[in-house]
């Protein structure tokens, strides 16, 4: 898939307004620059809605906002967390595209465009060291000097911010870059995991089994590294298939990764995408929301969906003991912090009260790492 493509995709599925910029250069900038026509730019802000800017005064441009080109065979995600991380040292969560960006640079009669996607992303960390003609601060303002179409682009993130109500869950997050939980991670990933497999495949039977038609459209809300959202879109070649987590470093896990899928990183109570999905699918995370947002998020979720799948595990105290011993493994070893565990029949009251009209199905797969709770919700035409 071309950056072109992805850029498409991300105009579809956000709904994202297109930014158009145009300018006389020199006739050296086009010969310069005439390769390089993709770019990101990605507007930082910290947890207290500030956005950063920064300004190199031997340029004489203004502020500007973080940004580069992407570089050959580089994905857009793979280059907006280089380029933010060589650019200022920070940390990124909540990715998520605002604007479609084109700037048209002419000498002339030649002419040249160049396609980019806007950002915004939740920062963490401390600011690299600058040299002395370079000033950065986080800032709530519009600079009235600002870089090309900067200004315009921060006033949609500042339109977005003012409605955002939730935080990452950074324990989540953090866990997974622990020393200490990444090594277990590791011999998990490589040794542990193989035995859970048979559990996972048995997982992944049905969910492929309860699929109605060929989805054309599919979004693996919390795929985490998990290769089933890879296999989901070899199997059904969909025009759209999305792999969403909340944890990069998750993301970075999964191996082999398939090239027709796009990631996304967005956290499951605030997901921004503007479209209706054929399939969606949330496995093994709705023990990581907190109680009270439980049901908020599987409303959300099937208005997303033109078929919800999820899928969880039972309580493990309402299980084998086993199951137990999984869980303690997961969470003592792994670091994982999911722990708001529904029970069977408590889920099952939850789906079909909020599924009215709706045709819904519901059931338990036994695994040998403990029961597993599923429904599927299916709009009726």
């Amino acid at each position: 898939m071309t950056i072109g493509n992805v850029i498409d995709i991300y105009k579809k599925i956000y709904d994202l307004p297109e930014l158009e910029y145009g300018e006389q250069v020199p006739d050296g900038f086009l010969k310069l620059y005439k390769e390089n026509n993709y770019f990101v730019i990605v507007s930082i802000y910290n947890l207290k809605h500030e956005h950063l800017l920064i300004r190199d005064f031997n340029k004489g441009i203004g502020w500007e906002l973080p940004g580069g080109s992407i570089n050959l065979n580089e994905s857009i995600e793979n280059a907006v967390n280089r380029i933010v991380l060589k650019e200022t040292n920070l940390e990124i969560d909540e990715l998520s595209p605002v604007a479609i960006v084109k700037n048209i640079f002419q000498y002339g009669t030649q002419s040249i465009i160049h396609r980019g996607v806007a950002f915004m992303a939740l920062s963490r960390g401390k600011l690299k060291s600058y040299s002395k003609n370079i000033q950065t601060h986080f800032s709530t303002e519009i600079p009235k000097k600002i870089a090309y179409q900067n200004d315009s682009i921060l006033k949609l993130v500042r339109k977005k911010i003012d409605f955002m109500k939730y935080n990452p869950p950074f324990e989540e997050i953090d866990s997974i870059k622990d020393g200490k939980f990444f090594l277990f991670y590791l011999l998990h990933k490589y040794v542990v995991k193989y035995i859970g497999n048979f559990s996972s495949r048995k997982i992944k039977k049905v969910i492929f089994s309860l699929i109605e038609g060929r989805p054309k459209t599919i979004l693996d809300v919390s795929c985490g590294d998990c290769p089933i959202i890879n296999e989901l879109c070899k199997y059904y070649n969909p025009d759209i298939c999305i792999g969403n987590d909340i944890s990069w470093k998750t993301i970075t896990l999964l191996k082999k990764k398939y090239p027709e899928v796009i990631f996304t990183n967005h956290n499951v109570l605030d997901m921004p995408y503007k479209m209706k999905f054929d399939l969606v699918i949330f496995k093994n995370t709705l023990h990581h929301i907190e109680k009270m947002y439980q049901e908020k998020v599987l409303i959300d979720l099937k208005n997303l969906a033109k078929q919800l799948i999820i899928v969880d595990i039972d309580d493990p105290q309402n299980s084998s003991f086993l199951s137990k011993i999984w869980n303690n493994y997961y969470v003592y070893l792994l670091g994982d912090q999911g722990n708001t565990f529904l029970k069977f029949k408590k889920f099952k009251k939850i789906i079909e009260t909020k599924s009215a009209g709706e045709k819904v199905t519901t059931g338990i797969i036994k695994t040998i790492k403990g029961d597993y709770f599923y429904a599927t919700i299916k709009k009726l035409i």
